[in-house]
């Protein structure tokens, strides 16, 4: 009976052994990385965004706010949607405070620039006119020193202009195409554009997504320096160009540009391409070893939404741009979506 019992422990254990290894993480290895799990791996749930009507008219009303003209007023008093120009300076308790003084400033009425009652304050007045407004500053306001204060001021209004918005229609379209539009068919166009952009920024968070959890699975033996050295020379070269451009000192460009002097600029700038050849090192290695491949469709395809998407032709893209790293791309994003499909998707906060 005792040995019976021992068989049969010992079977139980050989059976949990089997079923840990089973679903024990799977182990992949190239020269330069190693990842420790990456199959069923827990990721933050992403969602795309719906395209609407709505959205697309919001497209067409920014289009056509930019088309505006405006027409000189001098028969009446401001109207809610004019634009002004005007002098004011601020004070409080009878002191100029900083930033409170403008000449010449331009507003719109109705845009919420001005703290509340500013805009309002100058609805109904005419232009040569001057007035005092008294205001409060709100308590959340950034400056602390005026958060909550009471303040006047004194403005001057020294011109009215009404804005005039172009009708949508078919003639409208067309001058904003270039080539003879309908308002339907430039409606079809933008809702298209929409749908490619929800699309790449849902690409784009289930990419943070993956990457997010998949990272803490990837050990990098070494990174491969001819990788490394090129791009580090590519990055270098954009703002060696500018400054060039410019006729300034490099250094200057790196200031201008990031913030950084030349030696802070180069640490993060190799910290930041280490970062991207250890996630591409992981993205080709499991593409490798799941089979993960892309036809020419797939790549004609990603061309012609990217150049889409970045109002650029495929020709100028594929002039950027080598066959084979337009092929990895195309093949690291359709990795990101194996992963995605396999991957254990948290559940949203009730």
């Amino acid at each position: 009976m005792k040995k019976r019992m021992t068989a049969v422990m010992a079977g139980v254990c050989m059976a949990a052994v089997v079923a840990f290894a089973g679903c024990a993480p799977k182990e992949i290895e190239n020269d330069y990385v190693k990842i420790t799990g990456y199959k069923g791996i827990e990721v933050d749930n992403v969602k795309k965004t719906k395209v609407t009507d709505a959205d697309v008219d919001t497209q067409i009303e920014n289009m056509r706010q930019s088309y505006a003209t405006y027409t000189d007023v001098t028969d009446r008093a401001v109207q809610d949607g004019d634009t002004v120009t005007i002098d004011y300076s601020g004070k409080k308790d009878g002191v100029a405070f900083e930033g409170g003084t403008a000449q010449d400033q331009q507003l719109e009425i109705g845009s919420g620039t001005f703290i509340d009652g500013f805009e309002e304050g100058i609805i109904g007045h005419k232009t040569g006119e001057s007035f005092d407004l008294n205001l409060t500053f709100p308590d959340n306001y950034r400056n602390e020193e005026l958060s909550g204060q009471p303040v006047v001021f004194s403005v001057t209004l020294k011109k009215i202009q009404q804005k005039n918005l172009p009708e949508v229609n078919d003639d409208f379209v067309t001058m904003v195409k270039g080539e003879k539009t309908t308002v339907s068919e430039y409606k079809k166009e933008i809702k298209e554009m929409l749908e490619l952009k929800a699309e790449s920024d849902y690409q784009s968070a289930k990419q943070s997504a993956i990457e997010k959890t998949l990272m803490e699975n990837v050990e990098v033996k070494k990174y491969p320096e001819k990788k490394v050295e090129e791009y580090t020379e590519m990055m270098k070269s954009q703002y060696q160009q500018i400054a060039d451009a410019m006729q300034v000192e490099y250094a200057d460009v790196i200031q201008q540009y990031t913030g950084m002097d030349e030696k802070t600029f180069e640490t993060e700038l190799d910290k930041q391409i280490k970062d991207v050849i250890k996630r591409q090192e992981a993205l080709d290695l499991i593409a490798k070893e799941e089979g993960v491949s892309v036809s020419d469709k797939d790549i004609d395809q990603w061309l012609k939404d990217y150049a889409a998407l970045n109002q650029i032709s495929v020709e100028d893209l594929k002039s950027q741009n080598t066959d084979e790293e337009i092929k990895s791309n195309v093949q690291r994003e359709e990795t990101v979506n194996w992963l995605w499909d396999n991957a254990k998707i948290k559940k949203d906060d009730k």
